[in-house]
């Protein structure tokens, strides 16, 4: 597990880009909790219906879901609380490693402080930590390539 933080100066600069920038579009959401003046709970499992012929996945992506939290945390008050549970698609998920099963981006906003993790589930149990390190290595330079400062631990 990777952990670690934006720096906090980036705070803002790293909600645009969550919010206004196509830069987290692409991934699904697994789960995420917003707290405001209501706590709101929401499971990213998609309705199947709602797809697009042949289209297969099973969570909604974050492009489908941003401006509607959004709408629920612009104004006066910052959130008390912000989770999301980010997670590649399928295709994605092969093509970073063999025997990645699952893999998430934690991301955790609270007090004027983001912390995020990573984490991996194995298709076959293996004491290799390679599936680990790659999938570390992939989100260092997702943040690098998007401008997004992060320090590690």
């Amino acid at each position: 597990m990777f952990i670690f933080s934006i720096e906090e100066t980036e705070v803002r600069t790293f909600m645009d880009k969550l919010f206004r920038c196509d830069t987290f579009d692409k991934l699904e959401v697994k789960s995420l909790v917003l707290e405001t003046n209501v706590k709101f709970d929401i499971l990213g499992n998609i309705n199947k219906d709602y797809l697009e012929e042949g289209e297969e996945r099973c969570y909604v992506r974050w492009s489908e879901l941003k401006h509607n939290i959004f709408d629920l945390i612009k104004g006066g008050k910052k959130p008390k609380q912000l989770k999301i549970v980010f997670i590649p698609d399928r295709n994605t998920i092969s093509a970073i490693h063999k025997n990645a099963a699952s893999l998430s981006l934690n991301l955790s906003y609270e007090n004027d402080v983001i912390i995020g993790t990573t984490g991996t589930s194995q298709k076959k149990f293996s004491l290799d930590k390679s599936l680990d390190n790659t999938w570390e290595n992939t989100i260092k330079k997702f943040f690098k390539k998007n401008n997004i400062a992060i320090k590690e631990g």
